[in-house]
């Protein structure tokens, strides 16, 4: 294992960018919105525009941290492994007190340049979520996380089906209970305070990134 790129990756994961551009407008995007360090808290709390230049960011540092590892010839197996880190470091930052974001956008990044091929459903299934949530009435809001987990879960199936490296199925599946880790996890202990029942608090954090402060209109969504 080439420890020092593994860890470089985790370091570069580690820079939120969506927290830098709050910054620079004078907001501290943890304390603001959703409280989460992702662009879709970032265009809620700022601008549309703003969010977008945030996912596409966390997007691109994902992208980078598998190109880096390309680039010094590591096999893919180490190209894995990078993008296993940079996206441990945009979910638990050294930079912001291991509290980051759901790291959606940084592991789309890792996975469209590992295989782009398998990316493609993802991408399908990202792009018709995205569109019914804008074409319906009222605007279901629970659409495109729900179709960000589950994007994890196509992916790793594809790299299988088409005969991808067995080491890259293997790596999705961790991406994807990375993921699905933070998603159960983050802030828990403030969902379970408002006295919910756990099942339900598990099953809309994990399918949908929804807390129950969320669901009552405590915290944005």
């Amino acid at each position: 294992m080439d420890l020092p790129l593994v860890v470089a990756a985790y370091l570069l994961g580690s820079v939120s960018f969506p927290w830098l551009i709050a910054w620079w407008h004078g907001v501290d995007l943890r304390e603001a919105g959703s409280r989460k360090l992702g662009g879709s808290n970032l265009a809620h709390v700022l601008a549309a525009r703003w969010g977008l230049a945030g996912g596409a960011l966390d997007l691109a540092k994902g992208s980078v941290a598998v190109l880096l590892a390309a680039a010094f010839g590591l096999p893919v197996e180490m190209r894995a492994f990078c993008a296993l880190a940079v996206v441990a470091g945009q979910m638990w930052p050294i930079f912001h007190g291991l509290d980051g974001g759901r790291a959606n956008a940084t592991a789309w990044g890792t996975i469209v340049v590992l295989d782009p091929v398998a990316a493609i459903p993802c991408a399908i299934l990202m792009l018709a979520a995205a569109g019914a949530r804008f074409a319906l009435r009222p605007h279901p809001s629970r659409l495109v996380p729900l179709a960000a987990i589950l994007s994890f879960v196509v992916w790793p199936v594809a790299v299988h089906v088409t005969a991808g490296p067995r080491s890259l199925v293997v790596g999705g599946g961790l991406i994807f209970a990375l993921i699905l880790v933070r998603r159960v996890t983050a802030g828990l202990t403030d969902d379970v305070a408002t006295g919910a029942p756990l099942p339900r608090i598990l099953f809309d954090r994990a399918l949908f990134d929804r807390s129950q402060l969320q669901e009552r209109g405590v915290v944005p969504i």
